[in-house]
């Protein structure tokens, strides 16, 4: 009888275990008040972001730079003081275990001068006197690394809205304050960056959609050697916190607590949804996605992949998927669908027939969801899974380039923003609005930080850096047009987005 009891609690608590681990928790990284430039106070947006948005948790990430402006750069205690209504106070008073997290932080630097990036639960402000705004290597060589969040562990870092038309690629995240040593670059922001914004807003603006997600540029920087999971925020700036939209940051944690929470986050055990409650799991080898195989922990080459995918939606249970595995070698083309299933409601699969090659690799998942009524369309991205040794490994040179178009002067500038040549013969410039295409049928090498400006409409010219398209104008419309650079093999491998 006794032996029968043992067995019986025995499985009992596995099964706990299991669920445990297969928790899921909805919520926004990046949100503002009126301690910067958005609205109420942060007692206000923890409330409504529980209350009334259902969230599970949710960070206030106050500007933290004049121009903002910023109400904790001219007075920190706003920020970490011990009045009542302070940040960090108010954050210690909302979270309560197992039904909110109060998450805080600051918002780095200005779009101008390397865009931004959130750095979650530290306990200081950064100040301007010891971080210049957009001393991005100052940020991560000195002023993170003396430092620790609330947890005692090194601060995580959010990249947020990459591809801001004012934030040219060159520059991004502090890649210029490397003297263009890029490889300098990666070494020091993937220590912290392990997250980066695919989906972001509505930000400023009520009763609008968000942004287009950034995938694109989601997929250049994993190509570029990151890694990073992507997220779902809303940049909330008015008095709709967590409730402006159904975009969500999904997180797998074992209990909705800020310990656990913190570190899903840190194990990029994340995903981005447009649903607000779309679950999405993704395994490789019985590792959560988010996983970095270290050496030791490689599978042997050319064997081949145990993924698992689950999704589901508790009040679209009819809904239709669509999944597609990206893979892809860092450094070279960009992520590729290499295999994509179709599903009818919430199920649990296993795909077969994917290997690993033995390189610098990683995978990730894309679903698209479709109600049964085929009229609303919503997307989830997993954040993937690496085989490159260990975070700190070495990255692979890559192509990289930035393309930037300027429609009043009808110039577009393609700029290697990498460490290797690259020759553009054989490669096509295309304006998507008026299906225009350019191909380069010479030889064009483009060192690093070489750049050339293909020119149209009646003051076109060639010489030195310039090329001729055409004397019509090409990119003078009334309504925003966008620039897709593809090389010789047809891939996309930039565009103004």
């Amino acid at each position: 009888m006794k032996k029968s009891v043992f067995l019986l609690l025995g499985l009992l608590i596995v099964k706990i275990s299991t669920k445990a681990q297969n928790q899921v928790f909805y919520g926004n990284l990046h949100s503002h008040t009126s301690y910067s430039d958005g609205s109420g106070i942060p007692e206000d947006a923890y409330k409504h972001a529980r209350d009334v948005a259902g969230l599970d948790f949710m960070a206030i990430t106050e500007h933290n730079h004049e121009r903002a402006p910023s109400k904790i750069q001219t007075n920190p205690e706003l920020y970490s003081g011990s009045i009542p209504v302070s940040l960090i106070s108010t954050a210690k008073r909302y979270t309560e275990n197992g039904r909110f997290v109060a998450l805080y932080g600051q918002e780095f630097s200005s779009i101008s001068s390397g865009n931004h990036a959130n750095v979650l639960e530290v306990n200081e402000v950064i100040e301007t006197s010891e971080v210049k705004n957009g001393a991005w290597n100052d940020l991560l060589d000195s002023w993170l690394p003396s430092h620790q969040d609330s947890q005692g562990d090194k601060p995580i870092l959010l990249l947020n809205h990459p591809a801001t038309s004012s934030s040219p690629n060159y520059k991004e995240y502090g890649i210029d304050d490397y003297s263009g040593d890029r490889s300098a670059w990666l070494n020091s922001i993937d220590k912290y960056a392990q997250l980066i914004n695919i989906v972001n807003g509505p930000s400023h603006r009520s009763n609008k959609p968000p942004g287009k997600p950034s995938e694109s540029e989601f997929l250049r920087y994993l190509n570029m050697g990151l890694h990073v999971a992507p997220t779902a925020d809303q940049d909330n700036h008015l008095e709709n916190w967590g409730s402006a939209a159904d975009t969500r940051t999904g997180v797998i944690a074992d209990n909705l607590d800020k310990a656990s929470i913190l570190s899903s986050l840190r194990n990029r055990n994340v995903f981005a949804t447009q649903d607000k409650n779309l679950k999405l799991l993704f395994r490789v080898n019985g590792e959560l996605m988010g996983k970095i195989f270290d050496s030791n922990e490689l599978p042997a080459t050319n064997s081949e992949l145990d993924i698992s995918i689950e999704v589901s939606d508790s009040d679209e249970p009819y809904a239709i998927y669509k999944i597609d595995i990206y893979k892809d070698v860092v450094g070279g083309d960009r992520a590729k669908v290499v295999n994509e299933i179709d599903l009818d409601g919430n199920q649990n699969v296993s795909i077969d027939g994917i290997n690993f090659e033995g390189k610098n690799e990683y995978l990730f998942v894309k679903v698209t969801q479709t109600d049964d009524d085929g009229e609303i369309i919503d997307h989830a991205w997993s954040a993937p899974i690496w085989f490159s040794g260990s975070s700190n490994a070495p990255l692979s040179s890559a192509v990289e380039l930035s393309l930037n178009v300027d429609p009043f002067k009808e110039e577009a500038t393609i700029t290697n923003i990498g460490d290797v040549s690259i020759d553009l013969k054989g490669w096509e410039l295309i304006s998507e609005k008026g299906n225009q295409t350019f191909t380069f049928k010479n030889s064009k090498k483009l060192e690093p930080s070489d750049f050339v400006v293909v020119t149209s409409g009646k003051n076109a010219k060639s010489g030195n850096e310039f090329i001729k398209w055409t004397e019509s104008f090409i990119w003078s419309n009334n309504s925003p047009d966008k620039g897709i650079l593809k090389n010789e093999s047809g891939h996309v491998i930039v565009t103004t987005e």
